[in-house]
């Protein structure tokens, strides 16, 4: 390697000592006909090409450019991503982690309302298609509300399960930290939820369709309730894994928008989004008590939530990634 640095630079050196003198034997750079009856410039200290010839000196001995980060991190080091994500949640100041969960109920909410409103009041489709139906309510709401959760950094409780799990069984974080983190975090979801509902009812914004939404799931037998919110939150978590892999936010927004498209389309359940879409449509007047709301939906679907994060995401790539 050193051998071949000096023959560089006893190249270069040599490239300028004959340009040079090719430049002083014309006149410093400028050629003039034998027509022409000007007298020729006078010669400089530095010619172009004398410096064109030092930039690319220059150029030739700086040291290599850093390359740039990889557009995604790989499946261990996203893992180790995840590790230091739980320590910092860990480290989070509890009036800080309750109003950053105030805004991610708040935002999932906004999504909520959005699948709502479009998808979801587009009866006609449903009945003519209901599988683009699905698939349009999948599209446009949810995937837009954790993409504003994570841009933000807003603390969702369902993808904390998954972190501050990681962070437990790879010994980053403590027991205390964990139960805090998701006590504290899923008050906060709750809090944003109930406000935005209000906000959205006095509005009016809410279509019809809500009111039926809300029965529905308040309808829904316990164990049903538990296996739609293993599936949904394993698929969540995967989005919320994904968007901590990529380094871009274009890249961000796809690894949020396909698990959680699909999760819309099969008609999983969400507790976080419950916790807006439920008390909204009891205030637009859907047949439905708190009771119903939080013991037949709300509570089951928080179980299953918290067990498909943490058998089905955190485990398995603890499992894979963390125990070495």
């Amino acid at each position: 390697m050193a051998a071949l640095c000096s023959r560089r630079v006893g190249t270069i050196s040599n490239a300028r000592r004959v340009l040079r003198r090719q430049l002083q034997q014309r006149g410093g750079g400028v050629v003039i006909s034998s027509s022409s009856a000007k007298p020729s410039l006078p010669p400089t200290d530095v010619s172009p090409i004398d410096d064109v010839v030092t930039k690319w000196e220059r150029k030739e001995s700086s040291p290599a450019s850093t390359p740039p980060p990889p557009n995604a991190l790989p499946p261990k080091a996203t893992f180790g991503a995840v590790l230091k994500a739980s320590q910092m949640k860990a480290n989070m100041k509890t009036d800080t982690l309750f109003v950053l969960g105030i805004a991610a109920g708040a935002l999932i909410g906004f999504g909520a309302l959005l699948m709502n409103n479009v998808g979801g009041s587009s009866p006609a489709l449903m009945a003519a298609n209901p599988g683009a139906c699905n698939f349009l309510k999948g599209a446009v709401g949810l995937p837009t509300g954790l993409f504003m959760v994570v841009i933000t950094g807003a603390e969702l409780f369902t993808g904390n399960v998954m972190v501050m799990l990681s962070g437990l069984l790879a010994k980053t974080v403590q027991t205390a930290d964990l139960v805090r983190n998701w006590v504290v975090s899923y008050a906060g979801n709750l809090v944003g939820s109930l406000l935005l509902a209000c906000i959205a009812t006095v509005g009016q914004v809410p279509t019809a369709a809500i009111t039926k939404v809300a029965a529905t799931k308040a309808a829904l037998p316990f164990t049903v309730c538990v296996a739609k919110g293993l599936m949904c939150n394993w698929l969540v978590c995967l989005a919320v894994w994904g968007a901590m892999a990529s380094n871009t936010v274009a890249g961000k927004a796809a690894a949020i928008f396909l698990p959680i498209s699909a999760f819309i389309a099969l008609g999983l359940e969400h507790s976080v989004a419950n916790m807006f879409l439920l008390p909204c449509g009891k205030m637009m007047g859907a047949d439905v008590t708190w009771k119903q709301i939080f013991a037949n939906n709300i509570l089951p679907v928080t179980i299953g939530n918290v067990l498909g994060a943490a058998v089905f995401v955190a485990g398995i790539h603890y499992f894979a990634y963390g125990r070495e």
